[in-house]
């Protein structure tokens, strides 16, 4: 099975849409496309919903607020019977954001270990775009995406080492500039051809430099699977 994560805002859709619509299906029942995602968010919306909740059990809807590996895996206990339902519906590839946080006790309900694709842009790139998203204009909540973000990466990161998943990063930056190359690296991971033809180009809003203090963090995660 397929997991696609990574920060919000950092391609996960685009790269989802690719897998679906070149056979490798994401989901049952897919959210539906909005005015802030027209071409759809490509995520079962039985698995958004659960990973929603363990976040919420661990208050992880606030800002700033990071919760340890241990209470994560402890909330998703209460809602153990939804994901092993969720597992015997699955389908080959999951989407999900969130999945940097809630991955792990996904892995104790999974039947084998998942091979994950993690989309990776620029952090001041996605401070941007979610200001845009959410229309906010504050440094309170710049601050919290970018906190945000180094959290979902450093523990996507000590997850995908400490259990030996199989990973590849898949850049932004790259993904749009040169969306054949991407995603003829990225066919070769899942196995499959990919039309890279479903990139919309024209979609992507900002182009930013990476700040010095996470340009190690963010040559951690492009390193994967390269």
């Amino acid at each position: 099975m397929l997991i696609v994560c990574g920060s919000g805002r950092s391609g996960t859709s685009a790269v989802a849409r690719m897998l679906h619509c070149s056979g490798i299906s994401v989901g049952h029942d897919l959210i539906e496309a909005d005015e802030h995602n027209a071409e759809g968010y490509f995520e079962e919306r039985k698995v958004v919903l659960i990973n929603d909740a363990i976040l919420r059990a661990v208050e992880m809807h606030r800002w700033f607020v990071t919760a340890s590996r241990a209470e994560i895996i402890a909330a998703a206990q209460q809602y153990r019977s939804y994901m092993d339902e969720a597992v015997i519906e699955a389908t080959a590839a999951w989407k999900d954001p969130r999945f940097c946080w809630t991955l792990e006790p996904w892995l104790e309900v999974l039947p084998e270990r998942p091979r994950v694709v993690v989309c990776l842009r620029s952090p001041a790139e996605v401070v941007a775009s979610t200001m845009r998203y959410y229309g906010l204009d504050e440094d309170e909540p710049r601050r919290a995406v970018e906190h945000t973000w180094r959290g979902e990466y450093e523990r996507l990161l000590e997850i995908i080492d400490e259990y030996g998943l199989d990973a590849i990063s898949v850049e932004f930056g790259a993904l749009y500039a040169e969306p054949e190359a991407e995603a003829a690296t990225l066919s070769r991971f899942v196995g499959r051809p990919l039309d890279a033809s479903l990139v919309r180009r024209d979609l992507r809003h900002h182009a930013m430099e990476i700040q010095p203090d996470l340009a190690e963090l963010y040559a951690r995660v492009a390193a994967l699977g390269r």
